[in-house]
């Protein structure tokens, strides 16, 4: 097979019929899989155990083609395609891993003389082949990556304070409790039920200062979580601005009037655009309202409601600058023809900008002008 084939189906974010029927084909079977599964722990089924094992064995199977053709056409997979060493970089990754571990942990359980039933509950690892189709878990291994420092900080704390308040509350409470705070062990597993604040309640300290020193600890186990929850929140909250703006430029880079107004101006318009998208039919303008914003289309196709003959604008184009420019009432009405695209260019925000580039403001002004000469008198 063509590895320019194998590669687009093998793709987690290829468009193309036969990706996604690949991907069909593989949700499918894992849901399958993962039935089989869970039917096979239950002491009693209405389905046929020797049925169940056989389904787990044909998802086996398959994950473990799947693994054999990642590896074939991994240089095609790889970013970018061609990539040296792109076979071995895929069999350390963790997604070469997990293929790995879906496609031959049973197989190589069942080799060892384990039962089929029992060989089978390891299917549950097919879950993790869920992390390269949601978008979500790449995102939150970035943020993990990026917030290491900090999130490794309060882990640190939080060993300090589990080390010295277990430690502290073994010495106080084994004498008393020696059940409960007989081993530091076991008074490290009160300390963590503390500082969780889970408080299964099996565990109390007997002393004044045993209590006290619990009291600090659930007062920590607050305060540490607190920072781990607003680490965390903040790191999101950084990513997906970043997200956002990546993807915003993108769309700006593919407006021509951007392209040659250089890469600050650029970033400095991504970070103001807002996307919008209409679908057909819905009015984007109507003549005499004032002019808030003006709109740049990235794809699609609107309508100009002009005298004696309408004028449609596409992907490149953009409209409403002259309502910003002299401030003047829309001088027409606009509809969407053909599902839209849109930046939005907000007017506070468009005088900003034309205040420190004026060559935004003559570029808008210049595409203008000749737009209005082709446009039929």
């Amino acid at each position: 097979m063509d590895l320019r084939i194998l590669g687009t189906i093998l793709n987690a974010e290829a468009r193309d019929g036969s990706a996604r029927a690949f991907r069909w084909l593989h949700h499918g079977l894992l849901v399958l899989g993962l039935v089989a599964v869970v039917e096979l722990t239950l002491q009693s089924t209405p389905i046929d155990r020797r049925l169940l094992v056989d389904m787990a064995l044909l998802v086996t199977a398959f994950f473990a083609a799947e693994w054999l053709l990642r590896l074939l056409a991994a240089p095609r997979l790889a970013t970018p395609p061609g990539r040296p060493a792109a076979r071995r970089r895929y069999l350390l990754s963790f997604l070469g891993l997990v293929d790995l571990v879906s496609g031959w942990s049973i197989p190589l359980a069942l080799l060892a003389g384990l039962p089929a039933s029992e060989a089978a509950t390891l299917g549950v690892l097919w879950m993790l082949k869920l992390t390269r189709y949601v978008a979500g878990f790449a995102l939150i291994g970035r943020v993990l990556h990026n917030e290491r420092g900090a999130l490794l900080s309060v882990l640190a704390a939080f060993a300090i304070v589990l080390l010295l308040a277990g430690t502290a509350e073994y010495l106080l409470e084994r004498g008393g409790q020696p059940q409960t705070f007989g081993s530091l062990p076991a008074a490290l597993w009160w300390c963590i039920v503390t500082l969780t604040t889970t408080g299964y309640g099996d565990a109390i300290p007997a002393t004044d200062l045993g209590r006290v020193i619990a009291s600090l600890v659930m007062i920590l186990g607050i305060a540490i979580f607190a920072l781990w929850a607003g680490i965390l929140a903040s790191g999101f909250a950084a990513e997906i601005r970043r997200r956002d703006f990546l993807r915003t430029w993108a769309l700006v880079a593919r407006v021509p009037l951007f392209k040659q107004l250089g890469a600050q101006v650029i970033a400095e318009v991504a970070r103001l655009l807002r996307p919008r998208r209409l679908p057909a039919g819905a009015p984007l303008m109507r003549k005499g309202e004032p002019g808030d914003c003006m709109y740049f289309i990235v794809d699609g196709e609107v309508e100009v409601a002009l005298e004696p003959q309408p004028v449609r604008l596409g992907q490149g184009a953009f409209l409403g600058e002259m309502a910003l420019i002299t401030g003047e009432p829309r001088s027409a009405s606009v509809l969407v023809r053909r599902s839209a695209q849109l930046l939005a260019l907000d007017i506070a925000d468009f005088r900003a900008l034309a205040g420190q580039h004026p060559e935004l403001t003559s570029a808008i002004e210049a595409e203008a002008a000749r737009r209005r000469a082709k446009a039929p008198s």
